[in-house]
């Protein structure tokens, strides 16, 4: 049978803009691609490892399609995964495996032990070189930015420059159409997505900082030379887009704009704001950061529809901050923007990075007195340090030896268990005493003196964990199981009602808990 399809796969991610995208720029080129969404989150953002049954139904999907080659796009959570997977491929079937992805970009030479071929930094190019070559029986050793296995011998191509009009690139495919869904050991085609209500969009690619424990640290110095890379869609580019997602998801209540830093340019903010409120006019959620945040652009983004936003703390610690995360931002900067936000009535997500052995009590502390200055009632988004490879951070541990190469992602993979772990009953004493202390900061009913006398007392400290346990009954936010069992939906609902009594009397609340329940999905936006 001839080979005539191509097949791209990723795990754990629904709304991949590298699974999405690709589809689109190979679709649009004239070839026939299927995309495998491997299994997904569950209801609380934690994630079933894969069994023997997922992995056997997902080989035989492949062995069916009869691809040219599979793209397995993945994060360095999933890399043990990715082995397993194209060791299967490999066991039971003669086709050529390409990785890509962030954990390829910045581990090449590890990746391609594993896969035939690894695509480092944007696919796009790269990917439509080697369909092309693979369909007329071409050799694909010369193509840039891939490294290329040719029987003994690595060929590390260069890498091509960075994509400086990405107006250019298709917009992501987020139709159902040739795309597959895998679970409990079954296959099944992906439901068609009309009843969705959030739509995922990014507008610019690379962000202008460089702290240490993220993958852009790397990337830029990887990409120096080969263009500019910040870069960003034109208005009219993200509108058409937009649009097209109005009328293709007719349920459709709220956008996500989720570039690394969405308001790193004034000018793109004021032509943004004018178009859309004027042709898009649904309430959307963006990323922001302290030193590009002022009264003008937060008026400018409110205007145009803004309801909701992510701002980075990580750390209450001027000097962790500063020397360890290179995010050079003061206390004041922080402050001052969330007095603006507070002025302008939007709800904001405030990050914190907790688990970090760089930190001492003194650290933790000066994060507790930072966030005791925030207006309330607030909302925080509590992240453990992840150690993903390659970073500065992650190098500056391993050569102190406070963390071990066991420790890094891609042998940790410790976001299986939870990726935002506010109140983790598993984290240690210390950092969970502290946990409780800004949970608590962020509760208006609860006044200020009360928690301060609580960060003092040397019994809590030494015995967080039936407060731990309390707050996480208590909580609005915190899903206890994997899985939603019937006990912790009814919880929720309690609490739903308790907290905010009219979501219980809107349909879409109902129709959103019905859809994470049965596709286990995470529950990241809701009202």
């Amino acid at each position: 049978m001839k080979k005539n399809n191509i097949i791209l796969i990723t795990f754990y991610d629904m709304d991949s803009f590298a699974i999405h995208t690709l589809h689109a720029v190979l679709k649009e080129a004239g070839f026939n691609v299927k995309s495998i969404f491997f299994k997904s989150r569950n209801i609380n953002n934690t994630m079933d490892p894969p069994t023997a049954e997922d992995i056997a139904a997902l080989v035989n999907l492949v062995g069916e399609l009869n691809p040219l080659f599979v793209g397995v796009s993945f994060r360095s959570t999933f890399f043990k995964l990715a082995v397993r997977v194209t060791e299967e491929l490999k066991k039971a079937l003669d086709v050529l495996v390409v990785w890509g992805g962030i954990h390829p970009t910045i581990m090449p030479d590890k990746c391609i032990e594993f896969a035939d071929v690894v695509c480092i930094g944007e696919g796009e190019g790269a990917i439509i070189d080697l369909a092309d070559k693979i369909s007329k029986g071409e050799a694909i050793e010369n193509i840039r930015n891939l490294y290329v296995k040719n029987g003994e011998e690595i060929v590390k191509n260069d890498l091509r420059d960075l994509i400086q009009d990405l107006d250019t690139v298709p917009f992501p495919d987020f139709s159902a159409e040739n795309k597959y869904y895998i679970d409990g050991g079954k296959v099944s085609p992906l439901q068609p997505p009309a009843q969705r209500t959030d739509y995922w969009i990014m507008t610019s690619r690379g962000c202008p900082f460089r702290c240490t424990y993220c993958y852009n640290n790397v990337a830029q110095d990887l990409f120096k030379g080969k263009g500019k890379y910040v870069r960003r869609r034109s208005v009219d580019n993200v509108i058409r887009e937009l649009e097209k997602a109005k009328k293709d998801f007719v349920n459709l209540s709220y956008i996500s704009f989720l570039d690394d830093l969405f308001t790193f340019d004034i000018k793109w903010i004021k032509e943004f704001s004018v178009r859309y409120k004027k042709t898009i006019t649904l309430p959307f959620y963006c990323h922001i950061h302290p030193r590009f945040t002022n009264e003008e652009m937060i008026r400018l983004l409110k205007d145009a529809g803004c309801a909701g936003m992510t701002m980075g703390v990580q750390t209450g610690s001027e000097e962790s901050r500063h020397k360890y995360f290179e995010r050079y931002e003061t206390n004041d900067d922080i402050v001052k923007a969330v007095q603006i936000l507070n002025r302008n009535k939007i709800n904001c997500v405030y990050d914190l990075i907790m688990d970090n052995p760089l930190e001492s009590d003194i650290n933790r502390r000066e994060t507790f007195e930072l966030l005791l200055k925030f207006p309330r009632p607030f909302e925080l988004h509590i992240h453990s340090l992840t150690h993903f490879p390659g970073t500065k951070l992650t190098r500056m541990l391993l050569d102190r030896g406070l963390i071990s190469e066991n420790d890094v992602e891609d042998k940790k993979q410790k976001s299986y268990e939870r990726w935002t772990p506010a109140l983790d009953l598993e984290r240690d004493k210390g950092n969970q005493f502290w946990d409780n202390l800004y949970y608590l900061t962020q509760k208006k009913y609860i006044p200020k003196r009360l928690i301060i006398l609580l960060s003092r007392i040397g019994l809590l400290k030494r015995h967080p964990k039936p407060l731990t346990i309390f707050l996480r009954l208590t909580s609005f936010s915190i899903l206890t199981i994997k899985s939603g069992s019937k006990t912790d939906l009814i919880r929720w609902y309690i609490l739903s009602f308790l907290n905010k009594p009219y979501l219980l009397f809107k349909k879409r609340t109902w129709f959103f808990l019905w859809s994470k329940i049965k596709l286990k999905l995470p529950m990241e936006q809701h009202e």
